[in-house]
């Protein structure tokens, strides 16, 4: 095996991990254009979603086979930068407080109305749509608290929110 041969099956140069986009599609309640416009320019760092097959261990005759059981999807998490507004983190907070309240202990019983769409993106150097996740009847399980210090001063805010999701495919998948 050459150096050559490697670049030649290496396509595109390899995929770059720093060459992403997120999209949130907030819920009507909880955030408008605005924040939807932002969420791909804000966020900082998250991952391509992974999923999970259960196994099915089936005893027979003094071996284990084992079978394919449910899918499960993992926890999906981003890290967004925080700007002076705070649009994006109010939305946030507002889709989590629309859930269940943050004082009344209540809130909205039909999921239909909190689920939202995800969709990440990988891009190829021209920023160019390569690969597509969409995950759906997602919502923020986790608002990370926004860590504050005098002795950070050349830093700027970031927080994180998992979401969990119910669904999810790719544009290899669907």
């Amino acid at each position: 095996m050459s150096i050559s041969q490697f670049k030649a099956n290496l396509s595109g140069g390899g995929a770059r991990s720093n060459r992403f986009e997120v999209l949130v599609e907030f819920p009507a309640f909880a955030g408008g254009s605005e924040e939807i416009r932002k969420t791909p320019f804000l966020v900082s760092s998250t991952s391509l979603p992974g999923s999970t097959l259960g196994i099915i261990e089936r005893p027979f005759r003094g071996r284990t086979l084992k079978l394919a059981g449910d899918r499960t999807f993992e926890e999906w998490t981003a890290t967004f930068v925080n700007d002076t507004d705070f649009a994006l983190r109010d939305a946030f907070e507002f889709w989590h407080n629309g859930i269940n309240g943050y004082n009344s202990n209540t809130g909205i019983t039909d999921p239909d109305e909190y689920f939202a769409t995800v969709t990440v993106y990988q891009l190829d150097s021209r920023d160019n749509r390569i690969k597509e996740y969409v995950l759906r009847m997602a919502w923020p399980s986790v608002i990370s608290p926004i860590e504050l210090g005098q002795d950070t001063n050349d830093a700027i805010e970031e927080f994180e929110v998992s979401f969990q999701f119910s669904d999810m495919n790719s544009n290899t998948t669907s």
